[in-house]
């Protein structure tokens, strides 16, 4: 099994996800922005800089 990750105090991430079908999921402009949405929401809540971001259709980094 992997090993747990560690997250640090005031450490800085690369968060990324790729679907795994390489279906275009975000080609969709509406779905798009509702991840952007959800994205907005939980650095909000969860008090989260983010320095960058980029949506393509099938994968996005922060």
């Amino acid at each position: 099994p992997r090993a747990p990750r560690v997250f640090v105090e005031g450490g800085i991430y690369h968060v990324y996800n790729r679907f795994g079908s390489g279906e275009a999921v975000f080609a969709d402009p509406e779905v798009a922005l509702e991840f952007i949405e959800l994205l907005r929401y939980v650095k909000q809540r969860d008090d989260w800089t983010v320095f960058a971001w980029v949506v393509m259709s099938n994968h996005y980094l922060c």
